[in-house]
């Protein structure tokens, strides 16, 4: 027993006395509330469309063909407008339902507002979001202010260097509204192109483009799917930084680690963080903590974020200890702030 121990002990000693210390960045995704945080009693909303455009937004009813702006044709230019606005509507409801942070979305159809053109887009009032939201029976408002868009072309030739793509650019401003506030809760501006070209095609040899209608409609639809991410709940990649020592089983459990083997990592971790060299058991504690959390327990996470605390006060690893631990704690208040999101009651 006496030899083990001193194995151990010249062991620990060899890894307090290395100066080889490396980090290792790991990904994680968490659940994130949206950007607009609506009061958790509001369960209800209602989308409508302004059908507004400003006067400068001249290119409205045109295209680019191969370099060459032509105007759309009648037929279509009458049609777009309702079918981006339709598509918009749909994409976002059905994001909003699915998160499950609102019980019921009432959508009004395009044409409740005329379409109108003007040089500044004026808030709706208070008194209008008053009797919308007691007619669709909901708490709040989310307005499309604006939507336009506007779609290029170009065929490309064999031999050319110029390859065949078609795009659409969107920009819309969005709105959200209560009937206890007097303007917008939040107003917010997104523009983004979405392409479709040989990169994209999944390596098939056929690239088929999409005709205007098609490529604006669905280009309008992955707009506002993206826009649902600022109302409500979504998942997002963040990371953690896992400290190795310069020795063999830290070695190894970091290995494990990076092939998402989080249960094999954390048997070794967990071993030594019964090291009675403070820096071994810190370091063991802090990666045990993140495997952890990695594994679900944030309980367990927090606890041994606490312990790695105590042990490593000073240095870099003192450091990277706290901003874990600052880490956890806003997660805690996030999930927090979730389960009232969600209506999620724990026992």
């Amino acid at each position: 027993m006496s030899s083990i121990k001193r194995h151990l002990g010249i062991l620990f000693a060899g890894l307090i006395l290395s100066s080889c210390m490396t980090t290792q960045s790991v990904p994680i995704e968490q659940m994130e509330p949206g950007k607009v945080l609506l009061p958790s009693t509001i369960r209800k909303v209602a989308l409508i469309s302004r059908n507004f455009k400003f006067s400068v937004d001249t290119l409205a009813g045109y295209l680019n063909l191969d370099f060459h702006l032509k105007k759309g044709m009648k037929k279509d230019n009458l049609l777009i407008d309702s079918i981006a606005v339709t598509k918009s509507m749909e994409n976002l409801r059905k994001e909003l339902l699915e998160s499950g942070r609102f019980n019921e979305v009432f959508v009004y159809p395009y044409s409740a507002i005329k379409p109108h053109i003007g040089e500044k887009d004026l808030p709706l009032t208070s008194s209008f979001i008053q009797s919308v939201c007691a007619e669709s029976e909901t708490n709040a408002v989310i307005s499309l202010e604006m939507l336009s868009f506007f779609y290029s072309r170009r065929s490309g030739s064999a031999g050319s260097e110029i390859n065949p793509e078609a795009n659409v650019k969107v920009t819309a401003i969005w709105s959200v509204y209560s009937p206890q506030n007097n303007g917008p809760i939040d107003r917010y501006t997104c523009s983004e192109v979405v392409r479709w070209n040989e990169n994209l095609n999944n390596g098939n040899p056929k690239l088929i483009l999409p005709g205007r209608i098609e490529a604006i409609a669905n280009a309008c639809g992955v707009a506002a799917k993206n826009y649902s991410k600022r109302i409500v709940p979504n998942w997002t990649e963040s990371s953690r930084l896992l400290i190795t020592l310069d020795h063999q089983e830290f070695e190894k459990a970091m290995a494990l680690a990076m092939k998402d083997r989080w249960k094999e990592a954390a048997r070794i971790w967990e071993k030594y963080t019964k090291s009675s060299h403070t820096r071994v058991a810190g370091v063991a504690a802090l990666n045990y903590a993140v495997a952890m959390e990695m594994l679900g327990d944030t309980s367990k996470a927090a606890f041994w974020s606490e312990q790695s605390l105590k042990l490593l006060k000073n240095g870099e690893k003192g450091k990277i200890a706290k901003e874990y631990a600052a880490i956890l704690y806003q997660r805690k208040l996030k999930t927090e702030s979730l389960n009232l999101l969600l209506n999620v009651n724990h026992p």
